[in-house]
């Protein structure tokens, strides 16, 4: 992209339209008397002086930091030729392009840099050598945020593999996590060591134990006499009574009057009595369904 070339040197005239020659050109911090440096290079390692002296032709070179200042343009017998307030290095899109590191120093209650973007194209694009780099870190229009990717389609874009490191966000090498699905995600393994078991929340060391599959468990069944400990019923008589019938057998010995005369010759009898408790043990019902409904998960573990 080219762009149309500032001015290489800084010069002045006087109200002849004469070389400035030892004119004076103060810098200060915008809306103040205070001095602020500008540099005689790009770099920004020598500072010029303040004021600035201008040669024989009115030149000067002035290399502009990031802050805002004001400029005082005087004659060498410090007579104020004018004073220009909020001067910055040139971001227009005129002339976008800043070469070097460029410094953002501001210390006001608005944004330090403020983008509007009133086109179609994105909002900033950040991107290596190559033009265009397909892989850049890129804000749209829209606010979308794209990182390796020139064209995020959500709110933040992370091109595959996506890997973020730092402690906020570092997972160290053996966490174990679940996923609802089969395999592991890149960068874990799954783990074989747990099968058909569920899952129990703890509030000390974390373990496993049990002897019985999950869906051994958890199915549908009926109990039967063989599934039942062994146990008692107990029974309470309430009270009942018994009916007993009796006579003197026939052709017994002694007669009615031996026997009332001489009671200890006994009777001779013959009865009929109905007694004892009938239990009936008995149930109803269907079988017991213990088929629980699930989602399967793996445990993987961070590579």
């Amino acid at each position: 992209m080219a762009v149309l070339s500032p001015s290489a040197k800084m010069a002045f005239i006087d109200a002849a339209g004469e070389p400035l020659v030892a004119g004076k050109l103060y810098t200060y911090v915008a809306g103040t008397t205070t001095l602020q440096t500008t540099y005689t290079e790009s770099s920004g390692g020598q500072a010029n002086t303040n004021p600035i002296i201008l040669d024989s032709r009115g030149e000067a070179n002035v290399w502009l930091g990031g802050a805002v200042y004001k400029f005082v343009l005087k004659d060498a017998d410090d007579a104020l030729i004018w004073s220009v307030d909020n001067i910055s290095a040139p971001t227009s899109a005129v002339s976008p392009v800043l070469s070097g590191s460029v410094t953002i120093d501001s210390n006001t209650t608005t944004p330090a840099l403020k983008i509007t973007q009133t086109g179609v194209g994105p909002v900033l694009r950040v991107q290596d050598s190559t033009d265009p780099d397909i892989t850049p870190f890129i804000i749209d229009t829209n606010g979308n945020v794209g990182i390796g990717t020139a064209t995020p389609a959500s709110a933040l874009d992370v091109a595959s593999p996506g890997v973020i490191t730092g402690a906020w966000a570092y997972l160290p090498s053996g966490t174990a996590m679940l996923f609802v699905q089969t395999a592991a995600p890149t960068g874990w393994t799954k783990s074989t060591t747990h099968d058909n078991k569920a899952l129990r929340v703890v509030s000390g060391a974390a373990s496993s134990g049990g002897t019985t599959g999950f869906t051994s468990v958890f199915t549908s069944r009926t109990i039967t006499t063989a599934n039942m400990p062994v146990h008692t019923h107990g029974i309470t008589d309430p009270g009942h009574t018994h009916q007993v019938a009796f006579k003197i057998a026939a052709g017994g010995p002694g007669s009615y009057e031996e026997i009332q005369n001489s009671p200890s010759t006994g009777f001779y009898l013959t009865s009929s009595s109905t007694t004892g408790i009938t239990v009936n043990n008995a149930g109803s019902g269907t079988a017991m369904d213990f088929a629980v409904q699930y989602v399967d998960v793996i445990i993987a573990t961070k590579d």
